[in-house]
């Protein structure tokens, strides 16, 4: 995965001079539209993954279907994001990869199984929940290249040295800042607040009017791509919506390689991610019903999701 995303990196630097910006005029297994750039990285971190040895099975955004790895003893099912944010790329704003680590499972095929019959063995053994992840992380490119992993045993930052070719660890247990080390941001898509629940808008009304304490209200940020916004949050502490909305009932952003992972370095950094009509369910717990399968999620530091609960309960 690293080397992947070296190799992304150098991609997205020089894509304006390589001509590797703008669309291809196809979609993805998601129906969103496909850049360049989305292409040429999911061939990089295919051919990565696959040639590590120890993958089984590979799902990505950008294929329909779970790819079959033939390896010795690869065994994992790898899911990945290639490109996150590739609307961005055009201008040069923040984008990343965003990848997750499943444990093997089981997928047993009898004698007597159709082709169609194995297939959908397999794919069921690609539908796991968060609870099932052995290593999740993301790759963010912006005015450095920054690599977060867990584990399961904290949460390590990276950060990418182009003097050595290298990721080197700068940041041991990164935690998420929450009550006086918090600062105050929440963050979502405000173009979409009229198409939340009513319970939500009135949220955000109470966030900027100062919160809980009723002190300094809460400032907005957003970049619109799930690794920058994340990160940010991961970072400096807060809240993240990414609520459910009119036009989109199970939101956006992808359970299995997107959603999950982000929930795992949360939690593993002592925020919470949580989603439902009260925030009150573990988005951890969600076992996804097809590969490509969107979710909601409420994400930050743990104050802040515990505080959105409360104000749920009582509207």
């Amino acid at each position: 995965v690293a080397v992947a995303c070296k190799r992304v990196r150098a991609l997205v630097a020089s894509a304006p001079l390589a001509g590797n910006t703008g669309t291809l005029g196809s979609s993805n297994a998601s129906g969103d539209e496909q850049k360049k750039l989305d292409v040429l990285a999911n061939d990089v971190f295919v051919a990565e993954i696959s040639s590590c040895g120890r993958a089984g099975i590979i799902v990505t955004e950008e294929e329909d279907t779970p790819i079959a790895v033939e390896s010795v003893g690869g065994e994992y099912i790898v899911t990945f994001d290639p490109i996150d944010g590739s609307s961005n790329i055009d201008a040069c704003v923040t984008t990343g990869s965003i990848f997750g680590v499943y444990s093997p499972g089981e997928c047993r095929v009898d004698d007597t199984d159709t082709v169609e019959s194995a297939v959908e063995k397999c794919l069921v053994n690609t539908r796991q929940s968060g609870e099932q992840l052995v290593a999740a992380g993301y790759c963010m490119f912006s005015s450095s290249c920054v690599f977060m992993l867990t584990t399961g045993q904290g949460v390590y930052q990276f950060d990418f040295d182009p003097d050595v070719g290298e990721f080197v660890m700068s940041k041991e247990r990164v935690m998420v800042p929450d009550g006086d080390k918090m600062q105050r941001i929440y963050s979502g898509n405000n173009g979409n607040v009229n198409l939340w629940a009513p319970e939500l808008k009135a949220y955000v009304s109470y966030l900027q009017a100062g919160g809980k304490d009723g002190g300094k209200p809460f400032s907005y940020r957003y970049i619109g791509a799930l690794i920058g916004d994340a990160h940010r949050t991961l970072l400096y502490g807060g809240l993240w919506l990414y609520p459910p909305d009119a036009n989109a009932k199970e939101g956006k952003a992808r359970l299995l390689y997107e959603v999950a992972p982000i929930a795992f370095i949360f939690e593993q950094a002592g925020g919470l991610a949580t989603h439902g009509p009260l925030a009150d369910k573990r988005v951890m717990e969600v076992v996804p019903q097809h590969i490509h399968q969107k979710h909601p999620m409420f994400v930050g530091s743990k104050s802040m999701v515990e505080d959105l609960q409360r104000f749920l309960k009582q509207a």
